[in-house]
């Protein structure tokens, strides 16, 4: 007689904490410390974001959670030192387009118009110098830009890096013009800056002045008549005169001009603008892909190998985030002529090099799997713009969500926990949520969905199958699954790390009483 069932199930419970309140805004040459928020973490608090399984969809306590922590989470008092591009600010625009993509909910994108308002409106020409804008930087004008340096600091520095925040309001107008359905609807949370009053009205505001960053600063001042690619001027500029810009800084600029073109195509208006736009991001990514070189992870996955910038160092692993988030982005969009591979390899780079590669704790802090000092000494994290190689590398998702679960990176972090449950939606919405039994060959029949953890005879009736009458099953990337033949773990095993759309090629139809569901090595 077969043994009564104890169910095993994994529960995911992270004990997790508010950053600390003193904020330190960043440059890109700090860009090191820029996780500062993420790091300090007290007793977790009743508004700390949640992450209660990497299976499935999000569940209603992980969206309140993130819309309680993003409503605590107020807006900068100064929009300085790149507040908005490498600060937590600037990561909340980010992870809130990311959660109402994956929701729907509109009280997170209420929260992100709200911090793309306040960005927008502490814009150094539009903000008044008693809210510390009206600022001459070095090229003796009131430019339109958030400057890189500290308030006092004359003239003030301000360079490609706005791109990254015309970059996230382009991403609120594209969510709202992706849907229709609210265009004409009243903003609830009102319009302090007279942006617009209806949804609509606010996404033309970040398009329009989006353009005018780009018409007046970027492109005039950083763009090269002659071949389109990302250069700092000369004098009066003093950081890198005529010096090809930084990877991580040129993305930035690809990363706005991308999202602000697709607004354009949503509207189908601008062609002449989304044609040069587009020349401008074809030219860059072309430039960076021919600067790749190749190498070989220990387990022969191909990998990309790269400097910081043209004729520098090679690039560490605190830059190539943002080396990462660019390439997907421009990936994603299917306009530039970018490969599965060309994106995969950087993916392979990150997990097949860079994780894999750990001294003390500490994964490696450069692309090629050495390590050094200040930008490249490596993290004991995953930064949240590398979580979107996961969604390349599936078979990776839950490892690198899994880093910073462990390392209490997910109450006080918006970008790493907007990502992972970004990450997770997508899967579920791909068929990659659960390992699935099926009854029938080909995926008919009845279906038994499993996430990780042990299940015997009584748990698959449990979730709705049958013992001993399992002819196929699907298995997402990542995920390693033991059918067996006798209940308690018992009989002849098979393993599993992929579909199998018919289990009597292995000799194992209508015979599984009892499986396990673990994580891929």
């Amino acid at each position: 007689m077969k043994k009564k069932l104890i169910v095993l199930s994994t529960l995911i419970c992270v004990l997790l904490a508010f950053f600390s309140c003193q904020k330190k805004m960043f440059t890109d040459e700090d860009a090191s410390a820029e996780v500062s928020d993420d790091r300090f973490l007290k007793t977790r608090g009743a508004n700390d974001m949640v992450v209660e399984s990497l299976m499935g969809p999000i569940t209603s306590n992980e969206i309140t959670a993130f819309k309680n922590y993003i409503q605590n989470y107020a807006a900068p008092s100064n929009n300085d030192q790149n507040v908005w591009v490498f600060g937590n600010p600037g990561k909340a625009i980010e992870a809130s387009g990311l959660m109402y993509n994956a929701t729907g909910n509109l009280d997170i994108l209420n929260r992100m118009i709200y911090y793309c308002d306040k960005a927008l409106a502490g814009r150094n020409d539009l903000a008044s110098s008693a809210n510390g804008g009206q600022r001459t930087v070095w090229s003796g004008t009131i430019a339109p830009v958030w400057p890189s340096t500290a308030s006092g600091v004359s003239p003030a520095g301000a360079g490609v890096e706005s791109g990254q925040v015309i970059a996230h309001m382009a991403l609120c107008a594209r969510l709202i013009l992706e849907h229709s359905a609210i265009w004409n609807t009243t903003v609830s949370t009102g319009d302090p800056y007279s942006f617009g009053t209806t949804y609509k009205q606010r996404a033309l505001k970040y398009i329009t002045e989006g353009d005018y960053v780009m018409d007046n600063w970027i492109i005039p001042r950083f763009v090269r008549t002659s071949d389109k690619k990302i250069y700092f001027p000369g004098a009066p500029n003093t950081y890198k005169p005529n010096d090809p810009a930084p990877w991580n800084q040129m993305f930035m600029v690809t990363n706005g001009l991308i999202r602000l073109l697709q607004c354009h195509l949503i509207l189908n208006d601008a062609a002449s603008r989304v044609s040069n736009y587009d020349d401008i991001v074809q030219a860059n990514v072309d430039w960076f892909k021919a600067n790749l070189t190749t190498q070989t992870a220990a387990n022969g996955n191909t990998c990309w190998n790269w400097k910081y910038a043209l004729g520098g160092s090679t690039e560490d692993t605190n830059h190539a985030a943002y080396d990462a988030e660019g390439w997907w982005i421009a990936y994603d969009s299917g306009r530039y002529g970018l490969t599965l591979n060309d994106i995969k390899y950087m993916a392979n780079t990150y997990f097949d090099i860079v994780l894999t590669t750990v001294t003390n704790g500490i994964y490696a802090g450069k692309v090629d799997g050495t390590t050094g000092s200040g930008n490249s000494g490596g993290d004991s994290y995953v930064r949240p713009e590398y979580y979107y190689l996961a969604d390349i590398r599936k078979d990776r998702y839950f490892k690198e969500a899994n880093i910073n679960i462990d390392n209490n990176l997910i109450a006080g972090s918006p970008g790493s926990t907007a990502r992972i449950l970004w990450l997770k939606n997508r899967r579920q919405q791909a068929g990659d949520g659960y390992v699935s039994l099926y009854q029938n060959c080909s995926y008919g029949g009845w279906k038994a969905n499993f996430e990780i953890g042990n299940f015997l005879m009584a748990d698959i009736a449990s979730h709705g199958g049958v013992n001993d009458d399992a002819s196929s099953l699907k298995v997402p990337p990542g995920l390693k699954v033991i059918l067996y033949t006798n209940n308690s773990y018992g009989g002849t095993s098979l393993n599993f790390t992929g579909d199998d759309s018919c289990l009597s090629d292995n000799g194992n139809n209508d015979m599984t009483s009892s499986l396990k569901v673990q994580l891929a090595p």
